[in-house]
């Protein structure tokens, strides 16, 4: 946002998505026929289901040797797809070791288009199973940007089995049933799971009691802290299962290296309940089971997979004849995420330094922890979700959680029925609690995350628990007395917008009251081409107060031209930018709109361009935000002073710093017909523009608390992203009927994609309610932070809708 251009890092994941889907992503959500997932409006709900085989074939290399035949049992990926409350919500099991970084957004990329939604409501978590695949595009990348073979971490079955779960979907989902009733039940597991770290000296963890033991010493200590709970939540048709959710954990081996693919004691166990009760699909979720293995009931010996999986089957049917059935309608559904920034311990950088010397099985261990720390280091985050159905509560988190998270979030929710399924982004590895970081031990040296893991997962969950079962969106007004009312009138959300407008003043300080109408413009340079003539002006617009831009009138002098507000890219030249007259390019849409027929002004923002001095600590202004706000809003009253520009036909458009600029002058002023914004947003809690810039300016929401933007973030609201009073689908909805397009790239660096489509879902939900649904449309090229010229085109193309309406 507020920092020079930075040359784009070039991802992996395009170059894996085009292999499996042969699609560049490029795509644009309206919202004509969708309502969102917390909208209080009554559907039908419906579920389909998913299996596909998810075993290699023979030869291929399994996470921790190549694979020599595959056991009676195959591998499975299953799934449902549930639809009718918003978008389609996606949860996949899959019976692998893990599916870390890049691997997760490609899995989720891919199962959203084939279920037509987006990867935020796309769950992909694994068993843990040993002797499975591992998956991580990132790992192989790493390798092969180091000349080193990709070994287990070569993604082609990975891309293949992509495929089949797509075309799985995509089959399936046309089938849906209706879903009448959800079911809950839970009961013990007897003898199964044990916590690996009981044996313990002077407070620090002495031996590992691993998957299989055949220590009879510390097979002989207590079972320890595990979730002795297996809970099941069913789908059903009146009086018909169509599917089984279980949720417990355990690591989930009996004994392994067999170089043999199989799901192990839980894929058994399933695979029994799925004989017994065989029209519903039964699908399994390991819990957060980091700490928590067989150890203490198992010796190793390979009779004994099958005395686990017979246990585990028993709870599992004791469970399913506990369950108790309750009528449940779309309303009753939500799909809810939080991002997590989970800290980081640097001495993982280390393993790119000797990664060269280790084996394959080391590497194994390795490379997903380096590559989620690469990417953190980008300001990636990972997304805790919540599934709510009814009274049900299903948490999907990261990495190998400690049995603790797990009884944390039950005890945080005990009148309703919380599980949860750990093992989604794989990345993060081993997640200890803050007192398993003094203790030591196997899991915690293997931990990429640091000690302050432990309260960054439990406030998402927190948050996530506090927020189901409510409405969610932005139709919602909360009065001076803190209580909350549905907005159902248009007059009630105009209300709501001026609560909006207030709240951005808070931190942006007020804007002034007395902005002037008529201006004297000087006028210091022109440059005549073609089709319009640039002149270089200036204006006073308050006391000491002088704004500097480009004005471009079309040579056409005949009739009247709509214009538009064009509001540079960060960067020194200012609004020259824009022009296209420096080495940055594709940037040059000032110029290019004009060539297009409009009245265009480019003004500087302050500090940039001829304003490149500005005195930020000795103006009138709370904030730099405040000062470029009012010098825009001076600039769409100067175009409506000038004779040959339509007064009722003004746009605004900017790219990065130009993107929310461009959104806060609309906002602000109702003259404004129809804004563009490029990179230039993302709803506040996702944005991370990388641990360096945050590190250079003292923390994540630093970069907004420069004089140029809003030192109130730092000196009223301490850089805490959630006490900021507003957020940015709260300001695009302020906007709302009026047209709004923006472009949003897979690949930002700054403003990511994952805020953008969630809160796009909040914002839609209100031009939809204000009739308003086709002025409102968001792509997602594939590429980082530019503005390339087939976006440009799309983007002139909404404007010349919105403005050109009468020629």
């Amino acid at each position: 946002m507020g920092q020079p251009d930075i040359k784009l890092r070039k991802s992996a994941l395009l170059f894996f998505i085009m292999l499996f889907c042969g699609s560049s992503f490029l795509y644009a959500i309206t919202f004509a026929e969708t309502t969102t997932d917390q909208s209080p409006v009554p559907g039908v709900l419906r579920i389909s289901t998913f299996d596909v085989d998810a075993t290699p074939p023979v030869g291929s290399k399994l996470t921790y040797d190549p694979m020599l035949n595959s056991g009676d049992l195959s591998l499975r990926a299953k799934g449902v797809v549930i639809q009718g409350s918003g978008k389609p919500i996606v949860l996949c099991a899959i019976d692998w070791i893990g599916i870390a970084n890049e691997s997760q957004d490609a899995f989720k990329l891919a199962l959203a288009e084939a279920a037509g939604t987006i990867p935020e409501r796309v769950a992909v978590h694994t068993l843990h199973q040993h002797d499975a695949p591992i998956c991580d595009f990132t790992a192989e990348k790493i390798l092969k940007e180091h000349n080193m073979p990709p070994g287990c971490f070569d993604g082609t079955f990975a891309r293949e089995l992509i495929k089949k779960i797509q075309q799985s979907i995509r089959t399936t989902i046309g089938n849906a049933q209706p879903v009448t009733h959800i079911g809950m039940g839970k009961a013990d597991v007897y003898k199964v799971a044990s916590n690996r770290r009981v044996d313990k000296k002077d407070g620090k963890v002495y031996k590992m009691r691993g998957s299989s033991c055949k220590d009879s010493t510390l097979r002989a200590l207590p079972e320890g802290l595990i979730d002795p709970k297996i809970s099941l939540v069913s789908f059903w048709n009146s009086d018909q299962p169509v599917a089984v959710l279980s949720f417990y954990a355990t690591h989930p081996q009996s004994y392994y290296l067999t170089q043999i693919a199989n799901p192990d004691f839980p894929g058994i166990a399933r695979f029994m309940r799925q004989l017994a009760v065989p029209d519903a699909l039964h699908i399994h979720f390991n819990g957060a089971g980091g700490n928590v293995a067989a150890g203490k009931y198992n010796d190793g010996s390979h009779e004994t997979r099958l005395i686990l999986a017979e246990r585990m089957a028993d709870g599992m049917k004791r469970a399913w004849e506990n369950t108790k059935r309750f009528a449940i309608e779309a309303k009753d559904v939500q799909w809810l995420t939080e991002p997590m920034f989970l800290p980081y311990r640097d001495e993982t950088a280390e393993i790119e330094q000797t990664m060269s010397q280790m084996d394959e099985r080391t590497l194994a261990n390795n490379l997903g922890r380096l590559g989620w720390y690469k990417r953190r280091q980008e300001g990636k985050n990972i997304e805790a979700a919540c599934l709510v159905a009814g009274d049900a509560r299903m948490l999907f988190l990261p990495g190998e959680l400690f049995i603790e998270y797990q009884l944390n979030a039950k005890s945080m929710a005990p009148d309703k029925f919380v599980t949860m399924a750990a093992y989604g982004d794989y990345g993060p590895f081993y997640i200890g609690t803050k007192e398993a970081y003094s203790e030591g031990g196997y899991e915690i040296v293997s931990s990429p995350v640091s000690d302050e893991a432990e309260a960054c997962i439990l406030n998402a969950i927190r948050i996530l628990l506090q927020k189901a079962g409510h409405y969610d969106g932005l139709l919602i007004r909360k009065d001076d007395k803190g209580n909350f009312s549905h907005i159902t009138t248009v007059k009630g959300w105009e209300q709501r917008r001026k609560d909006v407008l207030n709240d951005m003043q808070k931190v942006m300080g007020p804007l002034p009251k007395k902005i002037p109408s008529r201006f004297r413009i000087h006028y210091t340079d022109s440059l005549t081409s073609e089709l319009y003539t640039r002149y270089s002006i200036n204006f006073e617009v308050a006391p000491s107060e002088r704004v500097y831009a480009y004005l471009y009138r079309p040579r056409d002098n005949n009739r009247k031209h709509p214009a538009v507000l064009t509001l540079q890219s960060t960067g020194l030249d200012g609004k020259k930018i824009i022009d296209d007259d420096t080495p940055l390019k594709n940037r040059g849409y000032a110029k290019e709109l004009a060539q297009r027929g409009y009245v265009v002004i480019s003004p500087d923002y302050p500090s940039f361009g001829e304003l490149k001095d500005y005195d930020f600590k000795n103006d009138r202004y709370n904030s730099g935000t405040m000062k470029g706000i009012f010098n825009h809003i001076c600039c769409v009253s100067l175009l409506q002073s000038l004779p040959y520009v339509d007064k009722e036909n003004i746009g605004v458009i900017g790219l990065s710093l130009g993107g929310h600029n461009a959104i806060f002058v609309a906002a602000f002023d109702p003259r404004i017909k129809v804004t563009v914004s490029s990179c230039g947003w993302t709803l506040i809690d996702y944005y991370n523009a990388g641990e360096a810039t945050s590190k250079h300016y003292g923390g994540r929401m630093g970069p907004w608390a420069q004089d140029r933007y809003m030192p109130f973030v730092r000196t009223r609201y301490g850089l805490d992203s959630k006490q900021l009073p507003f957020d940015f689908d709260d300001i695009i909805a302020s906007i709302a009927p009026r047209a709004f397009f923006s472009i949003s790239p897979l690949y930002d660096e700054n403003f990511s994609v994952e805020g953008v489509r969630k809160a796009v879902e909040n914002i839609g939900e209100v031009y939809d309610f204000m009739k308003a649904s086709d002025n409102f449309s968001v792509i997602y090229p594939s590429c980082g932070h530019e503005f390339l010229p087939a976006e440009r085109e799309q983007a002139y193309l909404f404007i010349d809708k919105t403005l050109k309406k009468r020629e």
